[in-house]
């Protein structure tokens, strides 16, 4: 089961972007152009050239010198940075995005080095340490709560907190001020993950990844959304691959220092 396409775009290109504007404005001008092709019978046909027309767009971004439409102001554009590396696209688009290595090779074509190994790279980003980093779990199935746990402590990284209600989730947020928030959209109960995440996001701002049965439900534009949905049943590298993206946003500088960079592509 995937998000919606209009939804997974953005999602996609919010975390390329590592900036919530950006990515909305770069997926709108994509779905833009899609719109005025229907004029002549040619819409993209499937999630691939959607994906695929998208980091067409993204390149010409920062590759002209005058930000192309809808951007206005260029200086702004190019401070955002390249695309991240070529492994970590492979890595979101194979582990978070759900495509085929050969759906994949489509999207990115053309690749500067085998799937496979793109791909290994990718994943060992997801392991590199992050002791330091800590998360709270914002689940009602206690099954999948420890399940998460397991996850999250897999690749390094503390839970600080489990909450099963959106009251609880808020008061460990404030008490414990983790690094990542995981929450279930849909919590037993009146309130949700969304509660949750409303209630102390003025006092503490953080990476939320909502992990729902019901997809069709987030990124709506609302004031409070998550960076990235993972969508159950998930599997474990979903969630270490957005969980890795998230706590290694700021630019990808640091870990993706000895990686191969986003000019090979």
């Amino acid at each position: 089961m995937f998000l919606p396409v209009s939804a997974s775009i953005r999602q996609f290109a919010r975390a390329v972007t590592a900036d919530r504007l950006v990515g909305d404005e770069l997926a709108i001008a994509v779905a833009a152009e899609a719109n005025q092709k229907n004029v002549n019978g040619a819409p993209p046909a499937n999630r691939v050239e959607w994906f695929r027309r998208f980091i067409i767009r993204w390149r010409e971004v920062i590759a002209e010198d005058a930000a192309p439409k809808p951007f206005s102001n260029s200086a702004f554009i190019k401070s955002m940075g390249p695309l991240p590396s070529e492994a970590r696209l492979v890595l979101l688009l194979s582990d978070v995005c759900g495509f085929s290595a050969r759906e994949v090779e489509e999207i990115l074509q053309p690749l500067s080095r085998p799937y496979e190994d793109l791909l290994s790279e990718g994943r060992a980003i997801v392991r590199s340490a992050r002791g330091e980093k800590s998360a709270l779990i914002v689940e009602d199935e206690p099954l999948i709560a420890a399940d998460l746990k397991d996850v999250l402590e897999d690749m390094g990284v503390t839970v600080v907190g489990m909450a099963r209600t959106a009251e609880q989730g808020v008061r460990q947020a404030l008490e414990n001020s983790p690094d990542i928030v995981l929450a279930d959209y849909n919590l037993d109960g009146q309130k949700t993950g969304v509660d949750a995440v409303a209630a102390f996001h003025d006092a503490h701002q953080c990476p939320v990844i909502f992990i729902t049965g019901y997809p069709d439900e987030v990124l709506k534009g609302d004031e409070v959304e998550p960076d990235f949905v993972i969508v159950k049943p998930y599997r474990p590298e979903a969630v270490q691959a957005a969980v890795a993206h998230c706590l290694d946003a700021a630019r990808y500088a640091a870990i993706d220092a000895d990686a191969t960079t986003a000019g090979d592509l």
